[in-house]
C-alpha cells in the first residue's frame, strides 16, 4: 500500500552541509600530504647537495694535510742561514754563471717559503670555517630552522666558497712544489760549497 513519505528538508541541508565540510577537510589534508611530501622531496635533495659540499671539502682538507709541511720553520731556518754563509763567504771578482743562477734560484725559493707560511695558516682556517658553515646549514635544512626558500642559495653560495678554498689549496701545492724542487736542487750542493768556501778561507 502506497503511503506518502515526506522529507525533512531541513535534515536533508544540514546532512548535505555537513558532507561539504568533510569533503572540503580531505581536500585541504590531500593539499596539505601533497605539499608536505614535496617539502620533503625538496629537503632530501638539499640534503643531498650538502652533503657532496661536505665530502669534497673533507677529501680537499685531507689532501691539504697530506701536503702540509710541519717542518716550514725549520727550512726556512737553514737556507736563512746557508744564503748568510754565501754572502760572507763567496767573493769574486769574476762572474760564474752557472753559479749565479744557482744562487739566484735558491734566493727566489727563500723568498716563497713566507708565502707558502701564509697560504697554510689560510687554509687551516678556511677548512675550519668552511666545515662549520656547511654543518650549520645542515641543521638548518634538517630542522627547517631560517629562511627555507632561500636553501638553494645558500647552497650556491657555499659551493662557491669551497671552490675558493680548494682555488687556494691549487696555489699552496703549486708554490710548494717549485720551492721544493729547487730547495732539493740546490741546498746540499750549496751547502757543500759553502764548506769549501769557509776551508779555503781558513
Amino acid at each position: 500500500m502506497f503511503r506518502p513519505v515526506f522529507i525533512n528538508i531541513p535534515a536533508l541541508k544540514k546532512s548535505q552541509k555537513i558532507d561539504k565540510t568533510r569533503i572540503v577537510k580531505k581536500i585541504l589534508f590531500f593539499v596539505v600530504l601533497v605539499l608536505t611530501s614535496c617539502s620533503d622531496l625538496k629537503r632530501e635533495e638539499q640534503l643531498v647537495k650538502l652533503n657532496a659540499l661536505q665530502s669534497e671539502l673533507i677529501e680537499s682538507q685531507n689532501e691539504f694535510q697530506n701536503a702540509y709541511i710541519d717542518s716550514l720553520h725549520v727550512i726556512t731556518m737553514a737556507s736563512s742561514d746557508l744564503e748568510r754563509k754565501l754572502k760572507q763567504n763567496y767573493k769574486s771578482d769574476t762572474i760564474d754563471v752557472a753559479l749565479g743562477k744557482r744562487i739566484d734560484d735558491y734566493k727566489r725559493m727563500r723568498r716563497m717559503l713566507g708565502p707558502l707560511g701564509s697560504f697554510g695558516s689560510k687554509l687551516r682556517r678556511a677548512y675550519k670555517e668552511q666545515e662549520a658553515q656547511l654543518k650549520s646549514l645542515q641543521t638548518d635544512i634538517e630542522n627547517g630552522f631560517g629562511e627555507r626558500n632561500k636553501y638553494d642559495e645558500y647552497l650556491e653560495l657555499e659551493k662557491e666558497k669551497n671552490k675558493q678554498v680548494f682555488d687556494l689549496l691549487q696555489e699552496y701545492l703549486r708554490i710548494k712544489k717549485e720551492a721544493f724542487d729547487i730547495y732539493e736542487l740546490q741546498h746540499l750542493w750549496l751547502s757543500d760549497f759553502v764548506v769549501q768556501l769557509t776551508s779555503n778561507n781558513d
